[in-house]
């Protein structure tokens, strides 16, 4: 028996190399000053870039990635929810006290050396995403549904008017990303979970905002590629990551669910056609060779070293950076330039996601995708790979499904859950804290 569980241990580990060995070839990890989750990034040219996440935390580079410092933001107990830079030395960041004092506004003048703090005046709105067109003229907006505007630098916010017409009693709904391509044309996205997902559009310097309903599962990031064509991401934990895609000004929308687990929190543009969208808890990017054309499928992507990618930035085709868990900082790697088409490193009809969230107590959920309906058995291990516990799923439809995982008492460490479909088998590991 013993036997037997060492043979179960050692192919898991020849398995997880295997994962990293293929991610390594597109991402290599770099030194981080911080084990915090990094959700966000900024860089303004090759030299000079910032990241944000947990705790307050920012961290920056001034010689094109080479280097991470900590930045003394004066936030430690709440999250930094959006960074943005005008230039190497203006920028903006926020964090918020979801119960009791709303939005925290940070600025600096000097590239993030000091850091000011300012509240938001109604500490009822919560403001998650902000950027700036020039010194004076800026946007926000968030889970609170409304969406502002200032004129002189951010010492005072307007609300902005947002018209009903495109999506009637929705346009309160979150909002989780601003982007301006100019003075007077910008684009919002967001939505909730299992309802909507929505963009709005501006072409009036955010004094009045259109509203496009789009996509059944929220948005979290929205790019401009020409004044025509614009593409957003998102998804759900069950259904998988999605893209919608305008080519006429947001007049109409085409929804893609891209067949890959994980919600698509961002989109990096490599070049004009390849894009790069990281997808978050799954430890995997979505990768497209065509500028979200929907007509041609993503490429499944590998995270090196089994991390969680949030974030991503490209400023050329060869100086590209991604952000993720336990302050994971990735650099492209120009040794091993693009992806051939119609490739695919992640299998598109089996899969296997990893649990969110992770580390958890006292649940989780543990995310499937089947090519055709299977009888399914999920199994949990210890390390050494004894049985912990048996979960007989009975058949299971084709597509996602979900299982919830409540801890029935296990001691706090590292897991592996295992599927069985079919001939289908994977394995994963999930972390319980206490």
């Amino acid at each position: 028996m013993k036997i037997k569980y060492l043979n179960f241990f050692f192919t898991l580990i020849i398995l997880l190399s295997f994962t990293e060995l293929t991610a390594q070839d597109y991402w290599l990890r770099v030194p981080s000053p911080t084990d915090r989750i990094l959700t966000k990034c900024w860089f303004v040219d090759t030299v000079y870039g910032w990241a944000a996440g947990d705790s307050g935390t920012i961290i920056n580079t001034t010689n094109g990635g080479a280097t991470w410092g900590l930045q003394n933001t004066g936030i430690f107990n709440y999250n930094i929810d959006d960074v943005f830079f005008l230039n190497r030395n203006l920028g903006w960041a926020l964090s918020n006290d979801y119960f009791f004092n709303g939005t925290f506004m940070l600025k600096t003048t000097n590239g993030g050396v000091n850091w000011s703090i300012t509240n938001f005046p109604d500490t009822s709105v919560l403001i998650t995403t902000i950027q700036f067109t020039d010194s004076l003229h800026g946007y926000a907006a968030g889970i609170s549904g409304h969406i502002f505007r200032t004129s002189n630098g951010g010492n005072s916010w307007n609300l902005c008017q947002i018209d009903t017409a495109g999506c009637p009693y929705l346009y309160g709904f979150p909002k989780h990303r601003v982007k301006f391509i100019n003075s007077t044309t910008g684009y919002v996205c967001g939505g909730k979970y299992d309802i909507i997902g929505a963009v709005w559009r501006t072409t009036n310097s955010g004094v009045s905002w259109s509203t496009f309903c789009v996509t059944p599962e929220p948005l979290f990031d929205v790019k401009v590629i020409n004044e025509n064509k614009i593409v957003a991401s998102g998804g759900d934990f069950e259904f998988g990551a999605i893209t919608t895609t305008s080519f006429n000004s947001a007049a109409n929308w085409n929804y893609f669910n891209i067949g890959l687990f994980g919600i698509g929190r961002d989109l990096a543009f490599r070049t004009d056609k390849e894009i790069w969208m990281p997808l978050a808890f799954a430890q995997a990017w979505a990768v497209h060779l065509d500028s979200g054309n929907i007509n041609i499928p993503w490429i499944g992507v590998p995270a090196p070293d089994t991390t969680a990618v949030y974030a991503a930035v490209f400023k050329s085709p060869t100086f590209g950076f991604a952000f993720g868990s336990y302050g994971a900082i990735m650099k492209y790697n120009t040794a091993v330039i693009g992806l051939t088409p119609g490739s695919s490193i992640i299998s598109r009809d089996y899969s296997l996601g990893q649990n969110y969230p992770n580390p958890f107590n006292p649940s989780t959920n543990i995310v499937y995708k089947l090519a055709k309906a299977e009888n399914v058995r999920i199994t949990l291990y210890d390390l050494l790979g004894k049985q912990v516990k048996v979960f007989i799923e009975g058949m299971r439809p084709a597509g996602f499904n979900r299982m919830k995982f409540v801890n029935p008492g296990l001691a706090s460490g590292v897991y592996i859950y295992k599927i069985e479909a079919g001939s289908f088998t994977e394995s994963k590991r999930m972390v319980i804290v206490k």
